[in-house]
């Protein structure tokens, strides 16, 4: 009887290390994905200011140019690179999205459009770049000379005072078919405190 009572009583403890190592080993793997996450996040957050010091510089260099705040520039370049992640911008250096002109320096690739206030995905042409700096400088340029349509369609963005003004005249002027386009762009300059840039 004595036998038995103590066999069941050393079952119990094994039954018992085996759970309580179970629960350790399911509590380190959950301390595991905790931490990974946190680190994905540091890192996105991380490349999104690594993104901001890289282009500030050529976006300053514009802004002296040609009197686009350099806040807009940037906070345009990270809204439409998904702050230098998306492939155009990593692959191709297209910062903007802008649309291919030329057969020669092209990729087609899929894309989100607004139709009538509707969301679209199709397929378009996008220009490739050597450098972001390149990207920037087109798209200034673009802002500058404005389309062949209408070569003063983004006159008001270049005559802005401030920010704000300049979002808003971009919104008006149709560069973008995204109805909160100039929300979108106001928020990622407070957000990340673009502004500091406009000088």
């Amino acid at each position: 009887m004595k036998k038995k009572k103590r066999g069941w009583l050393i079952a119990l403890v094994v039954v018992i290390v085996i759970v309580v190592a179970a629960a350790g080993g399911l509590y380190a793997h959950h301390q595991a994905i905790v931490r990974q996450q946190q680190r994905q996040q540091r890192n996105a957050q991380m490349s999104t200011s690594h993104f901001i010091k890289a282009v500030a510089p050529a976006a300053q260099k514009e802004q002296k140019r040609t009197g686009i705040p350099a806040s807009i520039i940037i906070a345009q370049a990270g809204l439409e690179s998904e702050w230098g992640r998306s492939s155009l911008a990593r692959k191709y250096n297209n910062l903007f999205g802008v649309k291919a002109t030329n057969k020669r320096h092209r990729v087609k690739l899929l894309t989100t459009e607004y139709l009538n206030g509707k969301k679209k995905h199709v397929k378009v042409y996008f220009a490739t770049y050597s450098s972001w700096s390149e990207s920037i400088k087109q798209h200034t340029k673009l802002l500058l000379e404005g389309t062949t349509d209408n070569p003063n369609r983004y006159q008001n963005v270049t005559k802005a005072k401030n920010y704000k003004e300049a979002a808003r005249d971009l919104q008006q002027d149709g560069y973008a078919t995204d109805p909160d386009y100039a929300n979108k762009l106001i928020n990622a300059i407070k957000k990340f405190n673009l502004n500091q840039y406009d000088k």
